[in-house]
């Protein structure tokens, strides 16, 4: 039934669009101020987590901006990655949002051929061409957040993370998780466990069984679909979501969740490639968080007190202005590359 709630979902967010190879949307408007965007998928747009929310900020961005002529194309990430890029650079595309860390190898070999292409790599942790840059959201900010609810609500002090991979943006998701979770709770622990893949119900179902059976009484996940909280829902365990606000699906065991907000990010980078200000941005990078409106907390579930929503909203504000940092005296660039788990994580990295 969830399913169906977000095929449903998807298909009146995607009415009266068309598009050839996808999905298309956006402001199409005539003239020489036209900008041919597009935004190339990892995954389907009913994951209902990355792709699902990449699709709602370009289709909010393109509606506000008039000289937007937006397309976009699911499941792109795949072998063909480098033909799909060429496609759209040959056929006009003067801007092209490659939402996935996946696509590294695509850019690195075709961005060369089209000078005159901006290629964005989302999720990306180097400048990978001259003509390509970076965009991300610290969404582990919001995870922090989290983190702080989770540790007041535990009974059992087990928490459960599943997780996609072990990559650098995945890591400092957990680390920021399980550092909430301390501040609130230094007796809890963070259990992590692999799925293996970013989209992978099945999988990240299995994940999920083998850490509750551990006693976790309280879950979140870094993925792409909605099986974790599925899972929470069926075996009565509270949830913590990531990607999308997913809590009208499980109300009764929901307590918030991470959320993206691309609109801003793809905004900005829009308005700088169309007003010629792009190669300005120190490195062509965007990293956006809480105070730019980048990555959000979703609206509290029912269960979490009064004075634990009260606690985390003024956390909230200090990092949004910038009070509390949480991870203080770690530069970007070592956030980039972070490998390694907090203590009170439960778990392993494979080794690199």
């Amino acid at each position: 039934m969830k399913c169906a709630s977000i095929v449903i979902l998807c298909a009146l967010l995607l009415a009266g669009l068309a598009g050839a190879g996808g999905v298309a949307a956006g402001n199409i408007s005539s003239g020489e101020s036209e900008l041919n965007v597009t935004l190339l998928d990892f995954g389907p747009v009913g994951d209902h987590g990355w792709t699902y929310e990449a699709h709602v900020g370009a289709s909010k961005m393109a509606q506000k901006q008039s000289f937007v002529n937006l397309s976009e194309r699911e499941n792109a990430a795949g072998p063909g990655a480098s033909q799909i890029l060429r496609e759209y650079a040959r056929n006009g595309a003067k801007l092209i949002f490659c939402h996935s860390y996946n696509f590294i190898d695509a850019i690195k070999e075709v961005a060369p051929e089209y000078p005159d292409v901006i290629f964005m790599w989302g999720g990306g942790t180097e400048k990978p061409a001259p003509n390509a840059g970076v965009y991300y959201e610290r969404i582990y900010e919001a995870q922090y957040l989290a983190g702080i609810v989770a540790g007041n609500m535990t009974k059992t002090e087990k928490i459960a993370f599943a997780a996609a991979l072990p990559t650098s943006q995945v890591i400092i998701g957990i680390n920021a998780f399980a550092r909430g979770v301390a501040s609130s709770n230094p007796r809890a622990n963070v259990y992590v466990e692999w799925i293996g893949d970013w989209y992978a119900p099945e999988k990240e179902r299995a994940v999920a069984l083998s850490l509750i059976s551990k006693g976790c009484d309280i879950i979140t996940h870094w993925s792409d679909s909605d099986a974790t909280g599925q899972t929470a829902d069926e075996m009565g365990i509270y949830f913590i979501s990531f990607g999308s606000d997913v809590g009208r699906f499980s109300p009764r065991v929901y307590l918030t969740g991470a959320v993206w907000n691309w609109e801003p990010i793809m905004t900005d980078i829009v308005e700088s490639v169309h007003n010629g200000t792009w190669d300005s941005r120190p490195g062509q990078e965007w990293w956006y968080g809480l105070a730019e409106g980048g990555a959000e907390l979703a609206p509290f579930g029912n269960q979490v007190p009064g004075h634990v929503r009260s606690f985390v909203v003024e956390k909230q504000t200090e990092i949004a202005l910038k009070k509390l940092a949480i991870f203080p005296n770690i530069r970007d660039e070592e956030l980039k590359t972070m490998y390694y788990l907090e203590g009170n994580v439960v778990g392993e990295l494979p080794k690199s």
